[in-house]
């Protein structure tokens, strides 16, 4: 598969730590915009969400978003700002960024 390039920039899709299923509903913020997700499964550095009805091209890969997880955002239980690293139909996948390891 290779690891995803953007403008030259290649971005690592491998994540630290084991991945574990969590079918949770979450939000996904990108510019002000707000979309449902479902995260697919998470790890200590990043997470894959399953967002069905995300706009196509709204979303590049290297761009920042904030993952929310929760369904209600006026009570955020948890905002992981993250970096896009895998674009596919209606997956996206995550790293979350200012974390230590």
């Amino acid at each position: 598969m290779g690891t995803p390039k953007r403008n030259g920039m290649e971005f690592d899709c491998q994540r630290n730590g084991m991945r574990f299923d969590f079918e949770h509903e979450c939000i996904l913020d990108h510019k002000g915009f707000r979309y449902s997700c479902q995260i697919k499964n998470i790890s200590i550095s990043g997470a894959l969400v399953c967002a069905k009805d995300f706009p196509p091209g709204h979303l590049q890969l290297g761009d920042t978003c904030a993952l929310l997880l929760c369904t209600d955002p006026t009570v955020i239980h948890g905002e992981y700002t993250s970096r896009v690293t895998r674009l596919e139909p209606s997956k996206i996948g995550l790293f979350f960024l200012g974390m230590a390891f």
